[in-house]
């Protein structure tokens, strides 16, 4: 895996997210963008893209309502780019497998129900997060990861940013299942 400089990063996301906001942002959630674990989530799949690219448009979106609803932006954008910065792979990659089958460890193990992934990746994202960035470590950020699977996750978030960063998931995945779905429809 060729792992990119903070310039590279920059200019291939700028092109992606042509907004006035992009700079501010872009300073806020940076030194996550260039850490090499992180850029390893650019081999996670996400429904039709890489965990990667949906935690940065879900970051960019939280950071956007923030800006508008005068919310704590930079809670908004650094939540929003960890909160699915789980440690192991749901869904098999070949480009994950060739870079280091450990992340791929827990594919296939029988596991009960509730200690699937959708019940258990968020605890387990803000636990990697405070391994990899505890220069972050926030009770609003902290919170905003463990309780953006709301309403799956039973509890919902307890502040302002959490919802901001649950909102701006669930936008994004519907838009990305839609994607799926129409996919699909258009085959038959």
């Amino acid at each position: 895996m060729e792992f990119l400089t903070k310039e590279e990063i920059k200019n291939e996301l700028k092109v992606e997210i042509d907004d006035p906001l992009f700079e501010d942002w872009f300073y806020i959630v940076s030194d996550i963008l260039v850490n090499r674990e992180f850029q390893v989530r650019k081999l996670f799949k996400h429904h039709t893209k890489s965990v990667w690219d949906h935690c940065v448009e879900v970051s960019f979106k939280a950071y956007k309502i923030a800006c508008k609803f005068y919310i704590d932006e930079r809670v908004c954008a650094i939540a929003g780019l960890l909160h699915d910065f789980y440690p192991y792979a749901w869904q098999y990659s070949d480009e994950l497998n060739n870079y280091n089958k450990k992340y791929l460890s827990r594919l296939n193990q029988k596991i009960p129900f509730f200690k699937n992934h959708g019940f258990m990746h968020a605890r387990e994202a803000k636990e990697n997060y405070l391994k990899y960035f505890p220069k972050y470590k926030d009770k609003r950020i902290s919170n905003a990861i463990l309780r953006h699977m709301f309403p799956l996750n039973i509890i919902p978030p307890k502040y302002l940013e959490g919802w901001v960063v649950t909102i701006s998931d669930k936008l994004v995945s519907v838009r990305d299942t839609k994607y799926i779905v129409s996919v699909i429809l258009s085959k038959k």
